[in-house]
């Protein structure tokens, strides 16, 4: 069975997963590059093993499970780590999303999977996809989101976007793209309106 394969990206706090939500919404299959990225991390997988070696045990909550805000703070601020800890990562969340987006559900569904990666074209994972979606929002509004998401400061957030790629590039690279204004309903038009589009030239048999 011929699965449309569709990769949804876009800098921290644009709004990937609302896309992803809307287009669950229409009918699709949808998987998550970040749920993956944690189960192959949680303990007692190799990546979990290989992640504390690399780190230490200071990455290590009471509970046993990774510490992903002590993670997150060390790779912002040490680059060679955090490439250290993609070249664990990537290869093995590459493998657990192709299995999970070849094993998926399909029955009485569309034939297609939208898989939100944040990192597609970093870690070379367009090359596994038939459409990408370059998800964009206004630089203050993504330094507003990460700042009230993940309670750091204004300046952290500036720092997490500047370690990734610019989102012109994204936009140039990818084969369609979506600005997120701030208002869903608005976000939610234009997913609509790109689904119809994508529906026409690769789902109507």
């Amino acid at each position: 069975m011929k699965i449309l394969k569709i990769a949804v990206t876009g800098s921290a706090g644009s709004g990937k997963s609302l896309v992803c939500q809307r287009l669950k919404e229409k009918g699709l299959v949808t998987l998550d590059c970040d749920v993956i990225a944690r189960q192959v991390v949680a303990p007692g997988m190799p990546g979990f093993k290989k992640i504390v070696e690399l780190f230490g045990e200071r990455v290590v909550l009471e509970d046993g499970s990774l510490d992903r805000s002590a993670l997150r703070n060390i790779i912002v601020h040490d680059s060679q780590m955090r490439k250290k800890m993609e070249d664990i990562l990537h290869p093995q969340i590459l493998i657990e999303m192709v299995s999970q987006m070849e094993n998926a559900g399909y029955e009485g569904k569309k034939k297609a999977v939208a898989v939100e990666v944040p990192l597609l074209f970093e870690s070379g994972m367009d090359e596994q996809f038939d459409i990408t979606i370059a998800v964009t929002a206004n630089d203050p509004d993504l330094v507003n989101r990460i700042s009230n998401r993940n309670k750091v400061t204004k300046n952290n957030a500036q720092k997490m976007l500047d370690l990734q790629m610019a989102q012109e590039e994204k936009i140039k690279r990818a084969d369609y793209s979506i600005l997120n204004k701030g208002t869903r309903s608005e976000l939610f038009e234009s997913v609509d309106n790109l689904f119809d589009k994508i529906l026409k030239e690769f789902l109507t048999i």
